[in-house]
């Protein structure tokens, strides 16, 4: 059997379909109709990936993400959604969610969607030097656990929000496009804007305390992390 998805919706016409096109795609599949399930859900079978419906009957799809951001969980999240408004989208990545579907959509879109959102979420660490922790100041993170530090103290990031940090830690002082920034983070198939980095980055910055200038804006281009002189 494939990767676990967990997939909550209170449609069950839409539900089942989504369970019997996953399934027919490889994929362990595990359904519920409720934001209490969903956190449930989570906690008890440890999916790979969620697929996370809005419009829920006891808890919005938001509140359901938040929370599970705001307890440190990074699993990958796409949220499906009936509404088709700019802010709606913006909404859900400013919370964290890794991609989203509006309905209706096609099972292959979908498909599409959730393998390229479990090829991203694979440890990017493997393919740089895992044993050594990368420090910038007072910035410290760890790639083989893939956790981060601000002046000693454990912070919680996103898969997302990590591998930003991580990318431009390596790199410091160096200027980040934001396209070179999505392809590097979220990567060539992500059908958002770049309006999803500045996002995230504004998120980044408010993990990372007294370094959040650190996280410098180049305008017109980009982001810098700016690893300046002590005095």
């Amino acid at each position: 059997m494939g990767k676990r998805i967990l997939v909550i919706d209170d449609e069950r016409s839409i539900l089942e379909l989504v369970r019997m096109n996953l399934e027919l795609a490889g994929y362990e599949v595990v359904t519920g109709e409720s934001g209490q399930e969903a956190l449930q859900l989570v906690a008890s079978c440890r999916p790979d990936l969620l697929i996370l419906d809005v419009m829920l009957p006891d808890q919005s799809g938001y509140y359901v993400l938040r929370h599970l951001r705001e307890q440190g969980e990074r699993l990958p999240v796409i949220m499906l959604t009936a509404k088709g408004e700019r802010e709606d989208r913006i909404l859900g990545l400013r919370l964290g969610a890794d991609d989203y579907v509006t309905k209706p959509f096609s099972s292959e879109e979908l498909i599409l969607r959730v393998q390229a959102v479990l090829r991203r979420a694979e440890p990017v660490a493997a393919a740089v030097p895992a044993e050594n922790a990368v420090a910038v100041q007072g910035l410290m993170i760890y790639p083989e656990s893939r956790t981060a530090e601000v002046d000693g103290q454990a912070v919680s990031l996103t898969r997302k929000e990590f591998d930003t940090l991580e990318l431009m830690m390596r790199h410091p002082n160096h200027v980040f496009t934001r396209e070179r920034l999505l392809e590097e983070v979220w990567g060539y198939d992500f059908a958002g804007s770049t309006r999803a980095v500045d996002i995230l980055i504004q998120r980044l910055r408010k993990k990372m305390g007294p370094y959040a200038d650190r996280l410098e804006t180049v305008y017109g281009t980009g982001y810098k992390l700016a690893e300046r002189q002590e005095s």
